[in-house]
């Protein structure tokens, strides 16, 4: 027997097993999933899975249960390139005297996605320092005001000249090639932009006066989008592309809530991936209620704490466990009853509370997001279990 004993409802994501009260269940039965585009993924071993309209994003590691995204680099998929030729439509090249860059090649990599190899071949003779560069981003604009992350992967397949390889606009936010040795570099660049302001992402590189270069790059999984974490690949072939976000919930909540008791009280197990903290936002594993004033929810709260909150007309009692301290995999447990609620992080008790209550109407039952369709997790959920509480 996988599941834990008392569990009515166990989902393992991670393995693909599903149990509704003590019997193998479907899938369908027990998560319903709605997004109207498709969703991605890239596996531990580096490969691009594509999940079709409505159907959930089951990765390598458990549920991805993801929020809308938009990638604002136009073409990363490189229409228009031609080796030996064009560059991809939309992008801009520098034009400078004795350093020219070009297509040297166009392929899909091992993990399934499109690239590019461009390379800058050439001595500065201008009599000034130059910064050729490649602009990704050409005439695009910020959406909002606040953090845009850049992120792709460069490889340095050779180089004869180190120095900067990516920029976020002109200023500290530069990745620098530490050496000419071949290497591999997953770029995340963090900027603050006001709404309106230009977005220049770009390949770029320093020459001073009288030196030489041939340098060969391959790029691939550009991307540009709002906030401080970098999405699952979104592919663009001549505009932005967005990810619809997730709606994920346990089919017939309510039937299901009333059978297993849950009004009196309820308690589970979730494990999650956490691949990054310090997020303006909360990232949700579950909302369990009727509406706003009326929920019970678990989920990293926008400190890095734990949060367990249960309202019935606003009202009712707030947990929250110290700072989570690291990224990776944690074992949440946790248990909500009038007098005797608490939250465990990998199975020590993190935070409790006495208060009495009264539990709301368990209505709606949302996985890996708020009922409102914000605060997705945004990581893989491996686990989830439900159990009646324990006095």
């Amino acid at each position: 027997m996988w599941w834990q004993p008392g569990d009515v409802l166990a989902l393992d994501f991670a393995g693909g097993r599903y149990m509704r009260e003590e019997e193998t269940a479907s899938l369908a039965a027990v998560l319903s999933t709605s997004r109207t585009s498709p969703a991605t993924w890239l596996t531990d071993a580096g490969v691009h899975s594509i999940f079709g309209p409505n159907v959930p994003a089951i990765t390598d590691r458990g549920l991805y249960a993801g929020g809308q995204a938009t990638n604002y680099v136009p073409n990363n998929s490189y229409a228009g390139a031609v080796v030996g030729g064009s560059f991809p439509a939309g992008w801009t090249v520098s034009v400078i005297p004795g350093l020219p860059w070009s297509v040297a090649g166009l392929g899909t990599g091992v993990d399934g996605l499109p690239y590019i190899d461009v390379r800058i071949s050439g001595t500065n003779t201008t009599g000034t320092t130059q910064f050729p560069q490649v602009n990704f981003t050409s005439g695009s604009t910020s959406p909002v005001s606040g953090n845009m992350i850049a992120s792709a992967r460069f490889e340095v397949l050779s180089a004869t000249l180190a120095g900067r390889i990516a920029e976020l606009n002109s200023d500290a936010t530069a990745l620098n090639i530490p050496n000419t040795d071949p290497a591999v570099y997953d770029v995340k660049l963090v900027r603050a932009f006001t709404v309106g302001e230009g977005m220049t992402y770009r390949l770029v590189s320093q020459v001073n006066v009288g030196v030489s270069i041939n340098n060969l790059y391959r790029i691939s999984r550009l991307q540009l989008e709002t906030g401080s974490f970098a999405s699952p690949p979104i592919v663009t072939a001549g505009a932005p592309a967005t990810r619809l976000a997730d709606s994920l919930t346990i089919p017939d909540f309510a039937a299901k809530a009333a059978a297993f008791g849950f009004g009196g009280g309820f308690a589970g197990e979730a494990t999650v991936d956490l691949s990054r903290l310090s997020e303006t936002a909360y990232r949700l594993l579950f909302d369990f209620g009727t509406d706003a004033p009326n929920r019970a929810y678990l989920g990293i709260a926008s400190n890095n704490t734990v949060e367990l909150s249960v309202k019935a007309a606003s009202a009712g009692p707030v947990l929250n466990t110290a700072v989570l301290g690291s990224t990776g995999q944690y074992t949440l447990e946790w248990q909500v009853l009038s007098g005797n609620s608490f939250i465990k992080v990998n199975g020590n008790v993190a935070a409790s509370s006495s208060a009495t209550f009264t539990i709301p109407s368990l209505t709606t039952g949302y996985i890996g997001h708020s009922r409102s369709g914000g605060a997705h997790l945004n990581d893989p959920l491996r686990e989830l279990h439900l159990r009646g509480a324990k006095a």
